[in-house]
């Protein structure tokens, strides 16, 4: 009987853990659960300095800032474009019935659209001279046609405020 058990046991291994390797998968979750957060919580930044200090620290003249305005604004714009291009494409992929071509031309705009919105923000930062915006304060803005050629970015707090004291006046 003790054969047996010998040659049942090196044949049949019980041991569940040791199937699935329980510790490489408990070590793959840290590892992803402190990469997903690494992405998702946003870091703080290390110095703070303002919008000027770095346009010293940078040497930047305002000329420079309007050639920077001029470059996000046509970035911005020629993502969009691209992204609305390749979204046509992947809706004409999913009507013909080719859906990983589709699901990849989609994942395609997508990164597009975040190379738009990135480049717009910049361009948000340096319509309001102030580094370290938050997306809020994005959101909460509106582009306010002025007198002058250019748009100006105005939060709309700021507008609202500014309408009053006309009707006032």
């Amino acid at each position: 009987m003790g054969i047996f058990k010998k040659v049942g046991g090196r044949i049949i291994d019980v041991r569940v853990d040791k199937w699935m390797s329980w510790d490489y998968l408990g070590e793959t979750a840290d590892r992803f659960k402190i990469l997903f957060l690494d992405i998702v919580i946003p870091k703080k930044a290390n110095t703070v300095e303002t919008f000027e200090e770095a346009m010293r620290r940078l040497e930047l003249t305002e000329s420079d800032l309007i050639e920077r305005q001029k470059e996000f604004t046509r970035l911005c714009y020629f993502f969009i474009f691209l992204a609305m291009t390749v979204v046509i494409y992947a809706l004409y992929t999913a009507f013909m019935g080719s859906m990983v071509a589709s699901l990849i031309s989609f994942c395609l705009a997508l990164y597009a659209l975040t190379q738009a919105f990135r480049f717009h923000f910049w361009l948000f930062q340096i319509k309001n001279k102030k580094l370290g915006c938050s997306i809020k304060e994005w959101m909460n803005s509106e582009v306010v046609h002025t007198a002058s050629s250019d748009l100006t970015v105005k939060n709309k707090d700021s507008v609202s405020k500014q309408e009053a004291q006309k009707k006032a006046k």
